[in-house]
C-alpha cells in the first residue's frame, strides 16, 4: 500500500525546554519539546515519558495520539506505567526473585508475588536529566540517569542514557545505551499508550492492528509468560490487520519474524477515520501488546480525557519477559563494563485516500 507523507514534511527542526513542576520531594522536572516535519513530541524528565505526539492528519490538523497527564502529580501517582521507561527489567518476573551467577536477586513484588516492571518505583518514578540537542535535520532529548549501588534490587551502579530523536520524515526513535559496575539484569521498555484518532477518540475499536509475529507467549493465571507458542488458530494471529479487541484480552508478547528485512516493521497501527498510521521496527526480541485493560474511569488524561479500557493501547518492545523463568530462554544479563545498546523507531504516515 502506497503512503501519503507529504503532509508531514516541510517544518525545519527545533527544540525547546520549559519547567513542567516539582515532585512531591522538591526535585525539578523539565518538559521537552521536539518539532520536526510537521510533528510536535513533548518529553518529560520524570521518568523519560513521552508527554504528547501531535501528528497531522490526513486533512493537516494535528492532535495528539498519546496518553499523558496535564499535571507532575498525575504521573507520580500512576500505575498504569503511561508513556514512561520502565526499567531496568520490563515486564513480569515470577516470585520476584531472578538468579545471577551465584545470587538471587529479591525484587520488589508489586504485583501479588510478581515484580512488574522493576517495581512501583525504577525507570518510571526517577527524575532523569534531559538535555536536548539540534542539528537543523534532527530534534532530539538525551535522558541520563545514574542508580545507587544495588537499587531496586538490580546489583551495581547503572548509567544509563535514553536518547528520543525526531527527524523530518515522521520518525521518532529511542536509542538506550547503558553500562554497570557489577553484572546485573538491564532489559528495559517504552509504555506509550496509543490511540491515532486523537483525543476525541474513546476507543482503538476503529484501529487496525497488524503484528508480523508467528509466535506469542501465553500467560498463565497470574498473568506470567509462558514458553513461546505459534499463533496460528488462535485469537493472537494478527499476521492479517484486524481490530486490536477485546482490551481486556491482550497483555501478551508477540516475537517478531526474524529475516523479515530492516525496511518491514514488525507492527503497524492504523486509523482509517484519520488516516494516520504508526509503523513500529524495533531489534527486540519481543514487543508486548496490551489492550489498555487497566485504564479506568477514575484517571483523568490530558484535556480532561476520562480513562476506560481499549482507550488506547501500548506496544512495549523488549526482552523475552519473565525469562529467568522459562528454561531455554536467555536471561537479559548485562555484564561489569559491558555496553548495551538497543533501538526502537516509530515512524508515522499518512494513509493514501
Amino acid at each position: 500500500m502506497s503512503i501519503r507523507s507529504d503532509v508531514l514534511h516541510g517544518s525545519a527542526a527545533c527544540v525547546a525546554s520549559g519547567f513542567f513542576g516539582n515532585t512531591a520531594g522538591g526535585e525539578r522536572v523539565f518538559l521537552h519539546t521536539l518539532a520536526n516535519g510537521g510533528i510536535t513530541v513533548r518529553c518529560l524528565d520524570f521518568g523519560g515519558a513521552v508527554h504528547s505526539i501531535e501528528i497531522p492528519d490526513r486533512s493537516g490538523r494535528a492532535e495528539n495520539v498519546v496518553l499523558g497527564f496535564d499535571g507532575l502529580k498525575d504521573y507520580e501517582h500512576d500505575r498504569s506505567w503511561c508513556g514512561v521507561l520502565c526499567g531496568p527489567v520490563a515486564g513480569r518476573v515470577a516470585g520476584a526473585s531472578v538468579p545471577l551467577g551465584e545470587k538471587v536477586l529479591s525484587l520488589e513484588a508489586n504485583e501479588g508475588t510478581t515484580c512488574l516492571h522493576s517495581g512501583s518505583a525504577g525507570f518510571s518514578k526517577s527524575v532523569w536529566k534531559g538535555m536536548t540537542f539540534c542539528d537543523g535535520r534532527i530534534a532530539g532529548v538525551r535522558f541520563s540517569l545514574s542508580t545507587l549501588p544495588g537499587e531496586w534490587g538490580f546489583p551495581g551502579v547503572l548509567s544509563v542514557k535514553a536518547v528520543y530523536t525526531l527527524d523530518g520524515g515522521g520518525r521518532l526513535s529511542l536509542e538506550w545505551e547503558a553500562w554497570s559496575s557489577e553484572d546485573t539484569l538491564f532489559a528495559p521498555t517504552f509504555h506509550g499508550y496509543f490511540n491515532l484518532g486523537g483525543p476525541v477518540s474513546v476507543s482503538v475499536e476503529d484501529h487496525r492492528l497488524l503484528l508480523r509475529a508467528g509466535r506469542y507467549m501465553p500467560l498463565d493465571g497470574h498473568s506470567l509468560p509462558r514458553l513461546p507458542e505459534p499463533v496460528g488458530g488462535t485469537p493472537f494471529d494478527f499476521r492479517s490487520p484486524r481490530a486490536p479487541l477485546p482490551a481486556e484480552k491482550f497483555d501478551h508478547p508477540f516475537l517478531p519474524d526474524e529475516g523479515r528485512g530492516a525496511d518491514v516493521p514488525c507492527a503497524v497501527l492504523d486509523h482509517l477515520p484519520s488516516g494516520r498510521r504508526m509503523e513500529l521496527f524495533t531489534d527486540q526480541p519481543a514487543v508486548v501488546f496490551y489492550g489498555g485493560r487497566s485504564l479506568s474511569p477514575d484517571q483523568v488524561f490530558s484535556g480532561g480525557r476520562q480513562g476506560r479500557p481499549g482507550l488506547a493501547l501500548a506496544l512495549e518492545p523488549q526482552w523475552y519477559p519473565n525469562a529467568a523463568a522459562l528454561p531455554g530462554l536467555p536471561l537479559p544479563v548485562l555484564r561489569k563494563g559491558e555496553r548495551y545498546t538497543a533501538r526502537s523507531e516509530w515512524r508515522f504516515s499518512l494513509l493514501p485516500e
